[in-house]
């Protein structure tokens, strides 16, 4: 009977303490904690998301290209003709008795290239080994990013996995409205690929008759303005890129608009105030997914490496890309296949 007692009692506490802390779930109060319902039980969104892989390979060759400029300019190697032609960097060596020390600078400083050479012209492309981890490093890449921007905007446990060889699993649990399904969709599919670019000042004032073919004889591309029809040259090797970006941050400029600020690491912080300094009076443009947010003039060198994205944008929208931002670039473009 004692222990008949007992077991009543026992089975009294458990039922009393499970329905005390299942009101929350039970409910759906604000305060609490509540049980984690599954996509199945409370909905929200699922995709499959492919990865443009050839993309991470064009964005590869344009960091290369703009490592090889700084490897040189910081070693005082004259050269000229720097080009990137998709698969190929190229450039031309001014004084002989610099080879050897490019060729060591060069083979030491960017793994996986391939560097050939034709007297003082100097030609670098992508080993077959370096494409495979380019193209697996975007993928990996791509899941973590993906995960970090939905933890940072506040999503319960959400699911990004790899699936099979290419492919990338995404489900989000508990969207409520068709405005933070579509916040999510952007958040996750934005490349988020930042570039500080030089304005091709002597060209530019003909980039409304110039062709893309023509443009990239001069090793430039024409890109447009993100809010206006306007479009500037640039030139093709970026300056610096968001790899070298280490916080991002909503802010207000003196119109009390949205901007977004961020900060360089200390080579990213060297190489704008290098730039900056010899190109005072130029324009240097801020280039995000291939628009051109603000081509700013430079009125005098700017140390620190702190640099300001202006663009018109709502204070959601600006939120939204300082966590893109922040969580890094995506090192190819993803897309919805379901």
């Amino acid at each position: 009977m004692k222990s008949l007692n007992y077991r009543i009692i026992v089975f009294a506490f458990a039922l009393i303490f499970g329905v005390v802390f299942s009101i929350p779930s039970l409910t759906q109060s604000e305060s609490g904690k509540k049980i984690t319902l599954g996509l199945d039980l409370q909905g929200g969104l699922h995709m499959l998301l492919g990865i443009k892989t050839d993309i991470a390979l064009e964005s590869r060759m344009k960091s290369m290209a703009a490592s090889v400029k700084y490897i040189l300019d910081d070693e005082e190697i004259i050269f000229d003709g720097l080009r990137l032609d998709e698969e190929e960097i190229t450039f031309e060596l001014l004084d002989g008795d610099d080879a050897e020390k490019a060729k060591t600078l060069l083979k030491k400083e960017l793994e996986g290239m391939v560097l050939s050479e034709s007297g003082l012209q100097f030609t670098l492309s992508m080993s077959e080994e370096e494409v495979e981890r380019t193209k697996q490093n975007a993928i990996s890449q791509a899941v973590d990013t993906i995960r970090n921007r939905l933890n940072e905007f506040g999503l319960a446990e959400p699911t990004v996995a790899k699936q099979g060889e290419d492919k990338i699993l995404v489900e989000v649990p508990g969207i409520k409205t068709q405005e933070d399904e579509q916040r999510i969709r952007e958040l996750i599919a934005r490349s988020a690929h930042l570039q500080l670019m030089a304005v091709d000042e002597d060209r530019n004032i003909r980039v409304n008759t110039m062709s893309p073919s023509e443009a990239k004889s001069f090793g430039d591309v024409i890109l447009p303005d993100v809010n206006t029809p306007e479009k500037y040259l640039i030139r093709a090797i970026p300056v610096l890129d968001g790899s070298m970006l280490t916080d991002a941050k909503v802010g207000f400029d003196e119109n009390n608009q949205p901007v977004i600020n961020f900060t360089l690491n200390g080579q990213g912080a060297k190489i704008f105030g290098d730039f900056t300094a010899i190109s005072v009076g130029k324009r240097m443009a801020v280039v995000l997914d291939d628009k051109v947010y603000s081509a700013p003039v430079i009125n005098e060198r700017i140390g620190g490496g702190r640099v300001q994205i202006s663009g018109r944008f709502e204070l959601s929208e600006a939120h939204d890309l300082a966590i893109a931002l922040r969580s890094g670039a995506l090192l190819a473009p993803v897309f919805i296949e379901e």
